[in-house]
């Protein structure tokens, strides 16, 4: 994220209006106007350290029509740019990375006392009375070490939930556990990053609020990356739009019966290693990011160096809208 963050503020109130007037003059409608003001100032918030405002000032057309109240919220798009960095910093580090940081996310329930590894309970598909419970692995160390990141105060559509973090680790996991069995395709399996873990376990980031599982997705000899997290919905995406996908530029919006909005992106981080996005805006208030690729990052001369890992990513979009639709991936049950 830049550091001259107040320039780019000063920047984009001095020329804002003239900019809203040349897009409305390129598609006559005003709130078409908008989109394509907030695309183009998202853009020069990633290269704001490259450019100077002489440069694009010479750019700018003014024109006399006085423009109607912009919906175009600043701070907003600066903090969709914050998140957007921080889920492409998990993404393209991989899982080598995500293995390192899950010591440093909790498992709350597994800061008890030494005694028999809690369970996790999720609804099985013979039916709903009955139940497959499974333990909750233990490899993961509750102590988080490094300096933390601050506590996130983002508002949130919807007053934040108060279920214990132990209790809402064991629901989710168990959720997950059952959809990965009933809806992932013959063959393949997800590989927890967690050291000691030999099945998908979510973790509770207290900084974020947030629960994320992370590993690799497997089929034989191919693999890639997967993530899914589950987070309260923020009030900045109360409206979801592309601006808050990982690609805006190459982003889908599909709306479903029961209300919930699902963002679907991809990208193609380098020739033949592509990545799969998709986050599920459910109407209670909770957001589902489900991610996979098929590469993996390493650090070569301080400059990632990417390998793929398979032909294309091994799920498909449809089938990451699945797992995020899964009942039970929520934080209001």
């Amino acid at each position: 994220m830049p550091a001259d963050i107040e320039g780019y503020r000063e920047f984009v109130a001095a020329r804002l209006d003239p900019l809203r007037r040349t897009a409305y003059l390129l598609c006559g409608d005003w709130h078409t106007a908008d989109d394509l003001t907030s695309t183009a100032l998202v853009k020069l918030l990633r290269h704001w350290r490259r450019v100077s405002a002489m440069e694009i000032s010479t750019q700018l057309r003014a024109v006399v029509a006085d423009a109607p109240p912009t919906r175009i919220d600043v701070d907003g798009l600066i903090r969709s740019e914050r998140r957007r960095r921080r889920h492409r910093t998990w993404l393209l580090t991989g899982t080598t990375a995500a293995a390192a940081v899950a010591a440093l996310l909790v498992v709350p329930s597994l800061a008890a006392a030494p005694g028999p590894a809690p369970t996790v309970a999720g609804p099985s598909s013979a039916g709903p009375s009955k139940a497959v419970a499974s333990p909750l692995c233990a490899g993961v160390t509750p102590r988080p070490t490094g300096p933390q990141p601050p506590l996130q105060t983002h508002g949130t559509v919807r007053a934040r939930p108060n279920e214990a973090p132990a209790a809402a680790v064991a629901r989710l996991t168990g959720a997950l556990r059952d959809a990965l069995r009933t809806r992932m395709p013959a063959g393949m399996r997800i590989e927890p990053a967690q050291p000691g873990c030999t099945e998908p376990q979510f973790q509770y980031h207290p900084s974020y609020r947030e629960y994320t599982v992370d590993g690799k997705v497997r089929r034989g000899g191919d693999s890639g990356f997967f993530m899914l997290q589950v987070s309260p919905t923020d009030t900045d995406s109360a409206r979801p739009n592309c601006q808050q996908a990982y690609n805006s530029l190459d982003c889908k919006i599909s709306r479903f019966p029961d209300g919930s909005v699902a963002l679907l992106s991809k990208s193609e981080d380098a020739p033949g290693a592509g990545q799969l996005w998709v986050r599920l805006f459910q109407p209670d208030g909770t957001s589902v990011l489900v991610v996979t690729n098929n590469f993996g990052t390493e650090v070569v001369g301080n400059r990632p160096k990417i390998t793929t890992t398979a032909d294309q990513p091994l799920l498909t979009m449809d089938q990451l809208v699945t797992l995020a639709r899964s009942p039970g991936l929520t934080l209001y049950p």
